[in-house]
């Protein structure tokens, strides 16, 4: 006899219920690094929580600067993200 199958509830359906998320705890970023032959590349995405918005990256971006370390990429992209929330919350598209 097969086990049930979990039932799949989104984001957007838990927050139904409970209360509205509001300034930056509306929003999450994500931040890590890659390694190139030309040094380590910061990646980040910024996700909009209530809407599940991506609001980085976005189609025409400009590529991350390279960065002679992991730590170091990483605090460029959660500094960047930060401020792209910050400008996402004063100017709401």
């Amino acid at each position: 006899m097969r086990a049930p199958m979990a039932s799949h509830v989104s984001r957007r359906s838990q927050g139904a219920n409970s209360t509205p998320l509001t300034g930056r705890a509306n929003y999450q970023v994500a931040v890590s690094s890659r390694r190139t032959s030309s040094g380590t590349v910061p990646t980040l995405k910024v996700t909009r929580l209530s809407d599940e918005r991506v609001i980085y990256p976005f189609q025409g971006h400009a590529d991350m600067p390279f960065f002679e370390n992991a730590d170091a990429a990483q605090v460029f992209a959660e500094t960047y993200g930060w401020q792209l929330v910050d400008g996402d919350i004063a100017v709401p598209e």
